[in-house]
């Protein structure tokens, strides 16, 4: 059979595509098209507007990022039209696409996490960080790691095709905004020599995204094989999850990382989570909790405070509270090391003291003679998403058993909202959130699906499980609290929530 070339365009066929969608057009659609368009339109005008006022010099794409250039966007207003923007651009996109085209590609996403994680993997970020704008051939850029220049080169095409990584000519590739934030910032050299240093005293994001773009993505791919499940589908368990299935093994995932053969996870994943602290703002625990009203001398317990970053950003701005830092005994080591380089006085003080405590028994702060008077707040951050409910409901009640009548309970979590109205929400107090403008989803849709992604990881890794506001308030209930109040941060890459509870 021979080739030829197609026929004109206009004496093909329809497809079936196009024959369904002749003569549909809804001026519904149309409608929402171009509410769609002036969301885009008048929150850029906003960021113009912000920028001139404070003379900000919004970063290009093909800028080096730094944390420091992403000043502008960190700016509260730069970064309510940004989520607009988000919101809007992804639900357009969806509006005008063909939906099996949509469906096709969002199904095939995933290459896409895998080529970053390749990407991370060789150290192309770093290698690149001195290639300026002329970039490198790929044959130079795989020579460090042996990989093959030409496959290399097809995953690097996938990545900047999303606008990570630019491909300048056929096979040359630089940086740009987006991939220089994978650039650990240490030599090639040293990374080659030792694998295990890549992510140590970093600013951290690049960690969590290896985490997730390995443990995360391994475990997720099981995840529908986990539900149909008959026993680990209904589990609440630790052990039983996605994690279990996709690595084999029967331990949580907390053990299996303080195996010896895991430490290049483990040293991995505390770099990540110090760089999810990197990513929101350093001050966040300050606001939203009037930690001014507390009397000199006030007992604030760090339940699961790891080395207690959180505390210390208290202790340097409210100089009349106490400190008790809780955590496992194996975190005790590096939590007094931390105090020592950081605030070292406080610990010579006793202001501040380390405790070893696991969350799933007693609180010393009911048994220990060291308490000589009631705990004023038990700041619990960050720590009840990582469980399901039984294992939540253990540790409220503990805290519920040891605290006073004037005891807050103060909870920091990434708090979900439903992608519609949630009409319970109104009755507790900073809970509900403003409504985003018409059309956009309730929850702002695409702007913060991370959120939801990093629910389903939790459920796949963990068990655990992001809460909505009403699900946290009935939980709190059935612990011996009540919620009485919800403060929202400002938006940053990662936002969290405080929700103060005092005792039932």
């Amino acid at each position: 059979m021979s080739l030829s070339a197609p026929p004109p365009l206009s004496s093909q066929s329809a497809t079936p595509i196009a024959q369904y969608a002749a003569g549909t057009v809804s001026q519904d659609a149309l409608a929402e098209l171009k509410a769609l368009a002036n969301i885009i339109q008048s929150s850029i005008e906003q960021i113009e507007e912000v920028t001139t006022a404070n003379s900000f010099t919004f970063p290009s794409p093909d800028s080096t990022f730094s944390p420091e250039s992403e000043a502008p966007r960190m700016h509260p207003a730069i970064q309510s039209a940004g989520s607009l923007i988000a919101s809007a651009a992804a639900q357009l996109i969806t509006l005008v696409r063909p939906a099996p085209l949509t469906l096709l590609d969002i199904s095939t996403q995933f290459h896409v996490s895998t080529a970053m994680r390749t990407a991370i993997s060789t150290h192309v970020a770093e290698i690149l960080r001195d290639a300026g704008p002329k970039g490198k051939q790929v044959l130079e850029i795989a020579q460090p790691t042996k990989v093959h220049p030409g496959k290399l080169a097809r995953v690097l095409r996938l990545l900047a095709t999303n606008h990570i990584f630019k491909e300048v000519s056929p096979d040359v590739f630089t940086n740009n905004r987006l991939s220089s934030a994978l650039d650990t910032g240490k030599s090639v050299e040293g990374l080659l020599a030792n694998p295990e240093s890549k992510h140590i005293g970093t600013f951290g994001i690049t960690s969590w995204i290896e985490y997730v773009l390995d443990v995360g993505f391994k475990s997720s791919s099981y995840l529908t094989e986990t539900l149909l499940d008959p026993e680990f589908g209904r589990a609440y368990e630790a052990n039983k999850t996605a994690f279990n299935k996709a690595y084999n093994v029967k331990e949580d995932v907390w053990s299996w990382m303080e195996r010896p053969e895991n430490r290049l996870h483990l040293v991995r994943f505390g770099a990540a989570m110090n760089g999810l602290k990197n990513a929101s703002p350093a001050n966040a625990i300050l606001e939203g909790y009037d930690w001014d009203r507390l009397p000199e001398g006030s007992l604030v317990v760090d339940v699961g405070g790891g080395v207690g970053s959180q505390s210390l950003m208290l202790a340097k701005h409210h100089p009349q509270l106490r400190f008790v830092i809780q955590d496992r005994e194996s975190v005790l080591g590096d939590a007094t090391d931390y105090w020592k380089r950081n605030m070292p006085d406080a610990l010579e003080s006793g202001r501040v003291k380390i405790q070893g405590q696991n969350f799933f028994d007693p609180q010393h702060a009911r048994h220990d003679d060291n308490y000589s008077e009631d705990v004023s707040v038990f700041l619990l951050s960050k720590v009840l998403h990582d469980w399901a409910d039984q294992y939540c409901l253990t540790i409220l009640k503990h805290l519920r058993a040891a605290a006073g009548p004037k005891t807050q309970l103060l909870i920091v979590e990434q708090v979900m909202s439903f992608a519609c109205d949630e009409p319970a929400a109104k009755k507790i107090p900073g809970a509900e959130l403003p409504v985003p403008p018409q059309p956009l989803l309730r929850n702002m849709g695409r702007a913060a699906s991370s959120a939801y992604a990093g629910d389903l990881l939790m459920m796949e890794i963990t068990n655990g499980q992001e809460r909505t506001i009403t699900y946290l308030r009935n939980m709190l209930d059935q612990g011996g609290w009540k919620l009485t109040a919800v403060h929202y941060d400002e938006p940053s890459v990662r936002r969290y929530q405080k929700a103060i509870a005092v005792p039932i």
